[in-house]
């Protein structure tokens, strides 16, 4: 079976999938990825090694799907705003397709229109895939029937993480974008309320964007550190203890699955959208006292040797969000469709 997946972003744990699914018999896969903003920290070619891939510009670069030879017996698909994606499904119209889709339901004039607005597009799709529930719930709005939903869109290579010694680790640890949605802001202050409240552990914030305002009052102040490379992430979950998200919107964030596979707890505001299917503690966005008391137990359940329900989710999670198992759950897809 040839299977086209048409990607917005260059992404390390859709590399990891691709390849799971490359390995299965019978599958001939190609990957076209279309270079974005939010992906460009990565190292493209470092990523999507050993692929088949091909890496285009933005939505206005002169990329024409005619220029390669490949011919799709499936196609699945993301970025239906992307004048790229847009011109590959063209091109193949009587190709099965499936929608990748991790945009949440929300109570937005956008939201709303998107049914009527997105329908000529959508038509074209026989199923649509998603991360989880909250996604779900937006593809039911756009009209697909729930036999036609799909979940666990998004996983993560546990061997990556697995079998890290838990016992001298500790520390918070924030991983991701920093930008205004991701409020990091909040997470610092949390943290500084939490120093006020007894904690003795740092907390170190890693990523990519304008830099971190730190207030001069607060001691110990967090550490800020540059973006990490995917092969560099397993060593700085191993160091840590506690992921923190703070977020005032984040459909599915990939971070709280990979925390998750390497043992940490996680710390999550409400409006991340796979903290209760992660069994992340969830805190309403926004609360840093409600963050501050939470750090505050996490640092006593690991110090004091109590029970850590992190570690026993990342076993349960393995099977369901490993890459092998997306592998095969996205060839169960594409037979559906008839290929």
């Amino acid at each position: 079976m040839r299977i086209l997946f048409v990607w917005t972003g260059v992404t390390s744990y859709m590399a990891d999938c691709w390849r799971e699914l490359r390995r299965m018999d019978g599958v001939e896969l190609k990957v076209i990825v279309e270079q974005t903003p939010s992906g460009s920290d990565f190292a493209a070619a470092e990523v999507l090694r050993d692929l088949d891939y091909l890496l285009v510009g933005p939505p206005t670069s002169s990329f024409q799907p005619s220029a390669f030879d490949f011919q799709p017996d499936a196609i699945f698909a993301g970025g239906w705003r992307s004048r790229n994606t847009r011109r590959v499904l063209s091109a193949f119209p009587n190709v099965p397709k499936v929608f990748c889709l991790d945009m949440p339901w929300r109570p937005s004039l956008r939201c709303v229109l998107a049914r009527w607005v997105l329908r000529p597009f959508l038509r074209q799709f026989r199923r649509i895939y998603v991360p989880g529930e909250w996604t779900a719930r937006y593809a039911r709005w756009l009209g697909f029937a729930p036999g036609r939903i799909d979940r666990k869109l998004y996983s993560v290579r546990f061997d990556r993480f697995e079998g890290f010694d838990r016992r001298e680790r500790k520390g918070f640890l924030y991983l991701g974008r920093f930008a205004p949605e991701k409020r990091t802001d909040l997470l610092v202050k949390a943290f500084a309320r939490y120093r006020e409240l007894g904690g003795t552990w740092t907390f170190d914030l890693y990523g990519a964007g304008d830099a971190i305002p730190l207030p001069s009052s607060l001691f110990p102040l967090p550490s800020v550190h540059p973006f990490v490379q995917p092969d560099e992430l397993p060593q700085v979950y191993r160091d840590h203890a506690c992921l923190l998200m703070a977020s005032a919107f984040d459909p599915w964030p990939l971070v709280v699955l990979e925390a998750t596979a390497a043992g940490l707890s996680v710390i999550a505001s409400d409006h991340c959208g796979n903290g209760e299917e992660l069994g992340a503690r969830r805190v309403p966005f926004g609360d840093v006292e409600t963050m501050a008391r939470e750090m505050l137990k996490v640092e006593l359940e690991w110090t004091k040797g109590g029970a850590r329900p992190s570690a026993g989710l990342a076993n349960s999670f393995a099977k369901e969000y490993d890459c092998a198992a997306w592998a095969k759950r996205t060839m169960e897809i594409a037979r559906c469709l008839g290929v």
